[in-house]
């Protein structure tokens, strides 16, 4: 039976709390990740959930299994002119995200049951045709060899000279991934498409 899966804005604060619960078990208590409390993105651990100083900026995207939320994600504009990002590497040039109306997506999260299945593809789906529908571009920075390797399987290109640890104890380099161009983000959500239905 092919997975079944819903997307949609988070939008109450049950439900918002929920993806933040989902990120503090998935990035602290499963994976161990031990982030820098002086960190450029003030996140921080509250009450069992994950925060940092672009929630109330960020727009959620939650995925749905029977009603029940497994997965996630969210999209940040500028903060302040600036995004996450330019905390974590104040040097570096980063001139290739001087774009209007570019996003980052970030902050993906999938219970352990679900991975291996169609959820991450109908969420970057989800992701992208509300990119689409609202004009947008966007760029994300995974650190995860499968994610990349995704990433590139749908048309997404690595942005040259974008590669590097957000901090100096992270176990693994990010690349960061840019959909420039309408032209672009239109072949990466057909190719999304297609393989979401050969799948």
């Amino acid at each position: 039976m092919k997975d079944s899966f819903e997307v949609r804005t988070l939008t109450s604060r049950e439900e918002l709390d929920g993806y933040r619960r989902l990120l503090f078990d998935v990035y602290i208590h499963e994976s161990g990740w031990k982030f820098s409390p002086d960190n450029p993105a003030g996140i921080r651990v509250s009450d069992r959930r994950l925060l940092d100083d672009r929630d109330d900026v960020a727009t959620c995207f939650g995925i749905f299994s029977q009603d029940r939320l497994v997965g996630g994600a969210r999209i940040c504009g500028r903060l302040h002119d600036r995004f996450e990002v330019h905390g974590y590497q104040p040097d570096r040039d980063l001139s290739v995200l001087d774009i209007p109306n570019l996003i980052e997506a970030n902050r993906a999260v999938l219970r352990p049951e679900i991975r291996g299945s169609s959820a991450f593809a109908s969420l970057a789906l989800h992701i992208l045709e509300f990119c689409k529908s609202n004009h947008l571009l966007l760029f994300t920075i995974p650190s995860v060899q499968s994610v990349m390797r995704f990433y590139k399987s749908i048309g997404m290109t690595p942005a040259e000279g974008c590669r590097f640890k957000f901090e100096p104890e992270d176990p693994a380099e990010a690349q960061l991934f840019l959909v420039d161009s309408e032209d672009v983000l239109d072949t990466v959500i057909n190719n999304l498409r297609q393989l979401i239905r050969g799948g």
